[in-house]
């Protein structure tokens, strides 16, 4: 996961210096008499699309080749995760006991989880803001070779859209998924105290419990 974080964090910085590229130029990226020149502002807005074409590609790449490898990271923690609250809830608590290992556990999966989702919320965020720049430009005020450069920049943005960072396309990795993973571990957790006293559970709970008792 380190690895994932440094190549992240190194994107986010890169999406910000562009940005803060962008901020250079004069404003409505239109000619001042005492600046620089049309064709400068054209060869430097080109120049500033290539550059986030070529992060937004970067991105792509992280997306397809540690996509599958962060669903298949989330997929068994979560699962795991369900698995000692169901032995928690529906077997008795004399019987299950977590040890430290299952707390240091929790705690990393949490926290790497949260650091990811983070850094991936903030590199969209940064990523995005420069399509608020181009918006507040004033297209029809501009010589023809920079409205072209401007028209192609939104077209690149609107095509890199779809490729955002996600887990093999099953999912967007944000803050939002941390939300829903919430939910769903609470789903889980009220569908599993609601099925305590089921039959089916009771069974469970006596076939089981004896087994712990063993171990202990």
């Amino acid at each position: 996961m380190s690895t994932s974080y440094f190549y992240l964090i190194n994107l986010g910085c890169r999406f910000c210096i562009l940005n803060r590229l962008w901020k250079l130029l004069p404003p409505g990226i239109v000619a001042l008499p005492d600046g620089s020149s049309s064709s400068e502002i054209t060869v430097l807005v080109e120049c500033i699309r290539l550059l986030h074409a070529e992060l937004s590609g970067l991105l792509r790449l992280f997306s397809l080749g540690y996509g599958p490898v962060i669903l298949i990271y989330f997929t068994f923690a979560f699962i795991h995760a369900l698995v000692d609250i169901f032995l928690i809830i529906i077997l008795d608590n004399s019987s299950v006991k977590l040890g430290i290992l299952s707390f240091v556990f929790y705690i990393q999966y949490i926290m790497s989880t949260l650091s990811i989702l983070w850094i991936a919320s903030w590199i969209i965020k940064k990523k995005k803001k420069i399509i608020s720049y181009l918006r507040l430009t004033r297209i029809s005020e501009l010589p023809t070779e920079t409205k072209l450069q401007v028209k192609i920049f939104m077209n690149q943005i609107s095509a890199y859209e779809p490729n955002e960072l996600t887990a093999f396309g099953f999912f967007n990795l944000n803050l939002n998924l941390f939300i829903s993973i919430l939910v769903l571990m609470i789903t889980g957790i009220a569908t599993l105290v609601q099925m305590k006293e089921y039959w089916f559970m009771i069974r469970l709970n006596n076939l089981m419990t004896p087994q712990f008792n063993k171990l202990e």
